[in-house]
């Protein structure tokens, strides 16, 4: 990740290659703060397996009780890449994510996604 420099545009492509982050992104375009879901506390355990159990289970078709595979990648993956980035701030406690210091260099092609999305294939946004 080059969220401490280096090429800007590997990062704002590496964000927004999960449709996840981009809603969010594009959400924060309009709608500054956003509120995430308060994640359960199965999905809280499931973030602290080892990297190697976490990805083999978020990559298979196995579920556990209570736990949610979204929630999962949203508190676990997306919120903490965004926030290396400098795309986003994200308070755990208050469940809420702001604008990032770095967010104006997404916000280009947030925009243009925003104006363009009835164009797009669908799932994109």
């Amino acid at each position: 990740m080059n969220g401490n420099g280096g090429d800007h545009a590997d990062d704002v492509f590496e964000a927004l290659s999960d449709v996840q982050r981009r809603k969010l992104l594009v959400d924060l375009l309009e709608h500054n703060p956003q509120t995430v879901e308060t994640i359960s506390e199965a999905s809280r355990e499931v973030g602290g397996m080892s990297e190697g159990l976490k990805e083999e289970y978020l990559a298979s078709d196995a579920e556990i009780s209570g736990a949610d595979k979204s929630h999962v990648r949203l508190y676990h993956v997306h919120l903490p890449m965004l926030v290396e980035y400098g795309f986003v701030e994200w308070d755990r406690e208050s469940n809420t994510v702001v604008k990032g210091a770095r967010f104006d260099a997404i916000r280009p092609v947030l925009e243009l996604l925003e104006e363009n999305h009835e164009t797009l294939p669908a799932g994109w946004l």
